[in-house]
């Protein structure tokens, strides 16, 4: 196991504060509650592996439990079918750094799960030596399914090697009320810049009925910290220079974003516009206040719109995808859409097995019955999978096409410099929640910023790089 010297001890505490994160007929099968069996009509072509013991398989949870109950049923379906024990757990409400810490501890102790799934800072976890090459399966999948999307290269190829293979792509971003908006003589697909969203928002907005317009919370939470890197990237912030050696984070730009979102949400101004409790909120509260009808915009990961066609939502055809806000100095897409990435963990006796897993579920069967439950949540990770007519035919799906394939510039977090295990240490901490915390608790912002830029200098030395 590689570690940066001397920086043991933090990176560790930086872990610790890391973030994870019914009713629709599809094909032949019909799901509800979470609740899926394996499917007879999906294909699975036997394993020439042998297992040693049990496949231990740790799974992410999203915000759509008849997903995860799909993906887990036909895994089962699978190891049942070629004669192996196979044992499914779940990542739960465990942070990132719970997971890595938990891998760690199971590689180094000789019996870790075999394979992990789940959109993660792959860098980071690969420091701590948790994750194979997976170089060869890519490869394979590639030359069966198409070249993979940009946002999959820049988290999982590194170092002249793959350390995770592409699954699905997940629509994150943004996502509006057409029909609320419409009442209102607003067009979503015009509010392309932050001040044109947040000031839709409060003119739709209505208390006395229950309808806020601005369902985003700044709460300690994994949706939370997407929103206020997507503020920071807007108003033009950097975590870090060109070549990666320099912590950027003390400027004008991230003074500016974080007096504009403490304007958003302690302002009497804006305050009609945001739900009750919403300084509250969990990963889940925007979901579910979205599906219930009391919010005209919040941002999320598709999940929420899949579970709202799947359950019949009577809304679900009105909600509308819209890509994060161009940045306001010279209106370039700040959205590169990465997804889930199957990884093989070190250590594993069961490999030949595992890569069988991980070729079954990259068939094609599979991965459309999941483009259909997950509807404009999961997309392809593949190219040849966008011609699909699942994908085509769906709006929401095909207006995340450009965000997924086109921004090749903008590589989120690290922009405009190098990927590193620093850049991921800041992007899987709740630090730039954290710091908004401090500022509408009523510290100066340039205090805040100036504090955390400090902090993220210790981070670069910790790891080797100048900082400053």
């Amino acid at each position: 196991m590689t570690m940066p010297r001397n920086a043991g001890s933090y990176s560790r505490r930086a872990l610790l504060r890391s973030g994870v994160g019914a009713g629709l007929a599809l094909g032949a099968y019909r799901l509800g509650a979470g609740r899926a069996v394996a499917q007879d009509d999906i294909p699975r072509e036997p394993s020439s592996a042998t297992v040693d013991g049990t496949i231990q398989v740790l799974q992410k949870q999203d915000f759509h439990p008849d997903h995860n109950a799909f993906v887990r049923a036909e895994i089962e379906a699978y190891c049942e079918m070629n004669g192996w024990d196979v044992e499914v757990s779940e990542v739960g409400g465990q942070t990132a750094g719970e997971v890595a810490q938990r891998l760690v501890a199971g590689v180094q102790a000789g019996n870790a799960p075999d394979l992990y799934f789940d959109n993660i800072q792959v860098r980071l976890f690969q420091d701590l030596g948790i994750f194979q090459d997976v170089t060869d399966l890519v490869a394979e999948a590639e030359e069966a399914y198409g070249e993979t999307t940009p946002a999959m290269r820049n988290a999982a190829y590194f170092n002249d090697a793959w350390w995770g293979v592409p699954w699905f792509t997940r629509i994150d971003g943004w996502w509006a009320r057409r029909d609320m908006f419409s009442e209102a003589g607003i067009d979503p697909d015009t509010l392309t810049k932050l001040d044109d969203r947040r000031e839709a928002a409060l003119e739709v907005s209505d208390p006395d009925n229950t309808v806020f317009g601005w369902g985003i919370s700044v709460n300690r939470s994994t949706d939370a910290r997407a929103l206020v890197q997507q503020v920071l990237f807007h108003f033009g912030s950097t975590l870090q220079d060109e070549s990666g050696e320099l912590v950027t984070f003390d400027s004008p730009e991230s003074r500016e974003a974080l007096e504009w979102i403490k304007e958003t949400y302690s302002s009497d101004t804006y305050a009609p516009m945001l739900p009750t409790g919403w300084n509250s909120w969990t990963d889940t509260s925007n979901n579910e206040a979205f599906l219930a009808g009391i919010l005209a915009m919040t941002q999320n990961a598709g999940t929420m719109y899949a579970k709202a066609q799947l359950d019949d939502v009577p809304f679900a055809d009105e909600i509308v995808y819209m890509p994060n806000p161009l940045r306001r100095s010279d209106d370039q897409p700040v959205d590169q859409l990465g997804g889930v990435l199957l990884h093989v963990i070190e250590g594993t006796k069961n490999q030949e097995a595992v890569h069988d897993i991980v070729r079954h579920l990259l068939t094609e069967p599979v991965q459309q019955r999941i483009w259909e439950i997950s509807l404009a949540y999961a997309v392809p990770a593949y190219r040849n999978g966008w011609s699909n007519e699942i994908i085509t035919s769906s709006e929401n799906s095909m207006r995340a096409e450009s965000a997924t394939w086109d921004n090749n510039e903008f590589t989120g977090l690290r922009w405009p410099g190098p990927h590193s295990v620093a850049v991921d240490a800041v992007g899987g901490s709740f630090d730039q929640v954290d710091m908004v915390a401090e500022v509408l608790q009523g510290r100066s912002v340039d205090e805040v910023v100036t504090d955390y830029h400090n902090r993220w200098v210790s981070i670069w030395q910790d790891y080797g790089l100048p900082g400053e």
